[in-house]
């Protein structure tokens, strides 16, 4: 799930940055930690690709990137402990100002 995207306004395309959240896979898990990011801050990222592993009591989960866009910041480093719903990431443009997310 993210929050973002693209917009049209006056002609012209402009990207909205998106949040990676943590999903609810339906499972009884409803947190784990961090345990691998395969991308670093200010790195490329294609929509599908794995961005990290979760990690829970049960299983290793991969969090794929909602979009397309530049990893501009991670919300949880590694070995950080999150829960579904939660936002562990930010997507977006290079310079991108995120101060309203």
């Amino acid at each position: 799930m993210s929050s973002g995207g693209f917009f049209q306004g006056k002609g012209r395309k402009k990207f909205v940055a998106t949040k990676v959240i943590i999903p609810n896979t339906g499972a009884k898990e409803t947190h784990g930690s961090i345990g691998m990011w395969f991308k670093k801050e200010g790195e490329s990222v294609q929509q599908g690709e794995p961005l990290c592993t979760i990690e829970t009591a049960k299983a290793s989960v991969e969090i794929e990137a909602p979009c397309s866009g530049i990893l501009l910041k991670v919300l949880a480093p590694r070995d950080s402990e999150v829960s579904v719903g939660d936002c562990i990431a930010i997507i977006g443009e290079a310079g991108e100002d995120l101060t309203s997310l």
